[in-house]
């Protein structure tokens, strides 16, 4: 993890309505097998709501990723939809870096565990 001091005011723009995108994850624990994907996107919640229903969802088999859907309007193409992830990563994406590597094993660590508890 890295942290660094920023200006808040450096930000030109700002969505109230994020659109999350959930992915499970199942099968494939040993490489080089894929795993199959459900995919779901999720709106009108909070980050910690999305994480609380794919933990449950996800139960104690499969795994689960969290990201947020983003769109770029690129004339003349319009729009161009990208994903960042805030929660996990693909598994059946190759994990080139130490990060996506961590991010990984994280996910196989949290698998059947709760994170968020909203109580």
């Amino acid at each position: 993890m890295r942290i660094t001091s920023v200006d808040e005011r450096d930000s030109s723009w700002e969505r109230h309505q994020p659109r999350f995108r959930v992915y499970f994850f199942a099968g494939g624990d040993a490489p080089p097998a894929s795993w199959s994907t459900d995919t779901y996107d999720v709106t009108g919640a909070d980050v910690l709501e999305v994480v609380q229903w794919a933990q449950e969802h996800a139960g104690s088999e499969w795994l689960y990723a969290v990201a947020l859907v983003d769109e770029e309007h690129t004339p003349p193409a319009g729009r161009c939809r990208g994903l960042t992830w805030l929660v996990g990563t693909d598994a059946n994406a190759s994990r080139e870096d130490a990060d996506e590597q961590r991010r990984f094993a994280a996910m196989l660590d949290r698998r059947g565990k709760r994170v968020v508890d909203l109580g």
